[in-house]
């Protein structure tokens, strides 16, 4: 389990990044949040996706997942290009955020407040280039969903080629993205109360279309590779030759488990709870009371459902990866 665990973080890691950032880039461009807030996420998750490209050259560059016989070696050397330049163009998108002195909310207040006056509506270049390197960073980000998703499909290829559990990893990343992305805006609205409850009742909405699309997909995928090649009752199975035993210095505890605390059913059984339960309810508890503008109740939801979402992906992931 222990030789899995940075491609779990590493799987993790790339859904929240290009989740998150694919979220903050929609809410820009509904120009209904407050600049300060584009500014400061935007930064920090220039920071996350740094990270995430530092941890995939450790951990999952192509040569290591090579190794990996089950994983489909024809996308592995295409990895590290769309997680580079989404990281590369996240940059530009940063610069032009801070250049924009009419990014969000507050510039379409001032450009209504012209209309009102009757002056013309400037075009901004500014705006333009912001937005197009904004949705290109989104699509490198899609595209490296998609390379990661086509790599792992093998381990569960059952349904359809494959094409649900590839769409399993576009929902779990704005499952994650999304509802992290809501949670730092729902601390937004705890000092500017004025808001519209609009934006995040949008990134709320989409977080829970998102849920929903994870259990579809996890529902229909199929078995990974771990449960197809465990032996049924029926199986007969070979024992092979047994070597000439070499006297051990080392002393087994008289009491040492030899299984796990844990079942992997009884894990699969947690992560359903944790994964999508209990996000399920507490998102839709959020979202009733965003509607509301009960702001500070739904921010400590979306808490919950940040702490559950991440824990449950981390067990569902371990497990997709267990027939490695």
């Amino acid at each position: 389990m222990l030789q899995i665990l940075p491609l779990v973080l590493f799987i993790v890691m790339t859904e929240v990044s290009i989740g998150s950032v694919s979220v903050l880039v929609f809410l820009d461009w509904r120009n209904e949040v407050k600049r300060g807030f584009l500014i400061s996420y935007a930064l920090i998750y220039l920071a996350l996706t740094g990270l995430t490209y530092l941890f995939q050259q450790g951990f999952a560059d192509p040569a290591l997942l090579n190794t990996y016989p089950q994983l489909d070696k024809a996308w592995t050397g295409y990895l590290t290009l769309p997680l580079l330049l989404f990281f590369l163009l996240l940059i530009p998108y940063n610069l032009f955020l801070w250049i924009d002195r009419k990014a969000g909310i507050d510039g379409k207040v001032e450009e209504a407040k012209a209309e009102a006056q009757g002056q013309a509506r400037g075009f901004s270049v500014v705006r333009l280039l912001r937005l197009l390197s904004g949705i290109a960073t989104v699509v490198a980000g899609l595209v490296m969903l998609f390379v990661m998703a086509m790599i792992f499909r093998p381990l569960a290829a059952v349904n359809l080629g494959g094409a649900i559990t590839v769409a399993g990893f576009f929902a779990s990343a704005f499952a994650l993205g999304g509802v992290l992305t809501a949670m730092w805006l729902g601390h937004w609205y705890l000092v500017t109360p004025a808001l519209s409850e609009k934006p995040l009742q949008f990134a709320t909405t989409l977080v829970l279309v998102a849920i929903l699309v994870q259990v579809l997909c996890a529902f229909t995928a199929g078995p990974t590779t771990a449960q197809v090649n465990q032996p049924t009752s029926g199986t007969t199975v070979t024992a092979p030759a047994v070597a000439t035993p070499v006297p051990s210095t080392s002393v087994k505890p008289a009491n040492a488990p030899v299984v796990t605390p844990l079942s992997t059913g009884a894990i699969g059984w947690i992560q359903i709870l944790v994964g999508f339960v209990l996000p399920l309810v507490l998102t839709s508890l959020a979202w009733k009371l965003i509607r509301d503008r009960s702001f500070q109740s739904a921010t400590g939801m979306l808490y919950l459902v940040v702490v559950c979402t991440l824990a449950g992906e981390a067990m569902a992931r371990g497990l997709f990866l267990m027939g490695l």
